[in-house]
């Protein structure tokens, strides 16, 4: 049986163990956080799981890494060193650590585990509902069957993908990020209806509504740009709401978004490395 140890266990890591457990409902689960008040409102949120909290025993990290197959890291990357210096002893030398924090290279990593295999994922929020995205880069110590069960596991929360960790950046930008600039496109919209005289509430729920029907018809048929001519009759009301967004620049806005994401965590991999290195 496969066992999971949780490290630093806030939403995103609850998010994906609640979609790993719908892949495997027999996987054992062991979760820390750092108050008794997280690890009471996650043991709620992960009932199967062993939820500790480190307030409560400061052995509670490394006791939960101990034999685990899979460590997942959701600690804030600032924090990973002094995590991993802790966990160290505790390791098996065959235990995945699965790293889900943005801006801390692999390279790194090793540097603080040299024994074991390292997994960078990168997912997004909506793998809270089983909708994420999430980015596999296995190193190339990584067995191949580790790569294929933890592959099977994350599906329980979204689509992965598997990308070179080189390729985590543009993940970031579009996918990672991505997520709020729909929410932003969202509030414009709102905003936008209120102006012309919709009740916030109205628009709210049309927005929300159109957004949620846009992606299950995206999912059918995954061409934007088809289901977009399809819907823009010439001299109609769609053609002329798209030229405003067209003629504003909104692909030069959409690429200078995701290099200025890319660029943040790129530029997070080198604040963190010093870190590391002291």
């Amino acid at each position: 049986m496969t066992t999971i140890a949780s490290i630093g266990t806030g939403n995103m890591g609850t998010a994906l163990i609640q979609g790993i457990r719908s892949a495997d409902a027999d996987i054992t689960v062991r979760a820390t956080t750092n108050s008794t008040a997280s690890a009471q409102r996650l043991s709620k949120e992960l009932p199967s799981a062993t939820v500790t909290a480190v307030e409560e025993d400061a052995e509670a990290n490394g006791k939960a890494a101990a034999g685990a197959d899979f460590v997942f890291l959701g600690v804030k990357p600032w924090m990973m060193a002094e995590t991993l210096r802790e966990l160290a002893p505790n390791l098996d030398a065959t235990a995945v650590l699965v790293s889900m924090a943005a801006g801390v290279a692999a390279s790194d990593l090793a540097k603080l585990a040299p024994e074991n295999p390292i997994v960078r994922i990168m997912p997004n929020t909506p793998s809270s509902i089983g909708h994420g995205v999430i980015a596999l880069a296995p190193d190339a110590e990584v067995p191949a069957d580790s790569v294929d069960t933890l592959r099977q596991l994350l599906s329980g929360a979204g689509l992965v993908v598997d990308l070179d960790e080189s390729q985590i950046p543009a993940m970031t930008g579009i996918s990672g990020s991505g997520v709020a600039y729909f929410f932003l496109l969202a509030e414009a919209m709102i905003a936008a209806g209120v102006k012309q005289g919709l009740s916030e509430d109205d628009a709210r729920q049309m927005v929300v509504a159109t957004a949620d029907g846009a992606g299950r018809l995206l999912s059918r048929k995954p061409d934007p740009g088809a289901q977009r001519q399809a819907v823009s009759s010439k001299g109609g009301t769609t053609l002329a709401g798209l030229s405003k967004f067209i003629d504003a620049g909104i692909f030069d806005i959409a690429e200078a978004a995701a290099q200025a994401a890319a660029d943040r965590s790129l530029e997070m991999e080198r604040e963190n490395s010093e870190v590391i290195d002291g």
